[in-house]
């Protein structure tokens, strides 16, 4: 009997990566670029498979591995440019700078901590982009700088003492997020919501406040300079009201 490839279904191909140690590399890629792991096995472990969306990446415990030369894995993502932010963010390595290349992709390559490179791609044409999700990570004092992150979402992150500088943030989410002692300047935050979040001791310049909505927030030592508020609310209640109360209050 003849057997044709064209009758064969392919199932999941995976990269792998190797790792001197596998716990650690196993935090960054959780910490930093959302995995979560599925699956590890052995005793000590020696193997993992993570995951994230449609991505999957096989960590194995290599004592003796060396840092390639070459790319291990290649990522296409759909906001490459909010990507490298975060990475840049975190201190990890970018081998070669973000760019747009003549094959068709916008893209770059970073290192993780074994040295491992991963080539990261959006396409420079076809559908738009979808907001950035930031999801369970520590991205405390990390820095953002000239970068669109309009209708992001951050869900339980840490972001205490980070840096925003110039960067679009409106129609974004902060749910469940620490964002005490946050210096941002120079920032479009317009439709943004908070909720459920720590803002004490943070500063806010030169801002576009217009509809943002804060609930259920820690707003202790909160400063606001050179902003626009109009129609901002805060628990439900516009600021131009809480203004005009705080006024009264004072004139009594």
């Amino acid at each position: 009997m003849t057997s044709s490839i064209s009758n064969i279904t392919f199932g999941r191909l995976a990269a792998s990566a190797f790792t001197r140690d596998i716990q650690q590399a196993y935090a960054f890629y959780r910490d930093v670029l959302g995995f979560t792991k599925t699956f590890e096995n052995g005793d000590p472990v020696g193997f993992m498979i993570l995951k994230k969306d449609d991505a999957e990446l096989h960590l194995s415990l290599v004592k003796d591995h060396k840092a390639s030369t070459t790319n291990v894995a290649s990522l296409l993502v759909d906001n490459v440019d909010a990507f490298h932010d975060v990475l840049v963010a975190a201190g990890v390595r970018i081998v070669k700078s973000l760019a747009d290349k003549d094959y068709g992709l916008r893209a770059f390559v970073f290192a993780d901590l074994d040295g491992n490179r991963i080539d990261v791609g959006q396409p420079t044409k076809g559908a738009a982009l979808k907001p950035q999700l930031f999801e369970k990570q520590n991205l405390s004092g990390a820095g953002f700088a000239n970068c669109r992150l309009a209708g992001a979402a951050f869900d339980d992150v840490d972001l205490s003492k980070a840096g925003f500088s110039n960067v679009k943030l409106s129609g974004a989410s902060f749910e469940d997020v620490d964002l005490s002692k946050v210096k941002i300047s120079g920032a479009n935050l317009s439709n943004l919501s908070i909720d459920d979040a720590k803002l004490n001791g943070s500063s806010f310049e030169n801002v576009d406040f217009s509809e943002v909505k804060i609930s259920n927030a820690n707003l202790s030592n909160l400063s606001i300079d050179d902003a626009n508020l109009a129609g901002m609310s805060i628990d439900g209640v516009l600021i131009t009201d809480l203004f005009h109360a705080y006024r009264l209050q004072k004139g009594r």
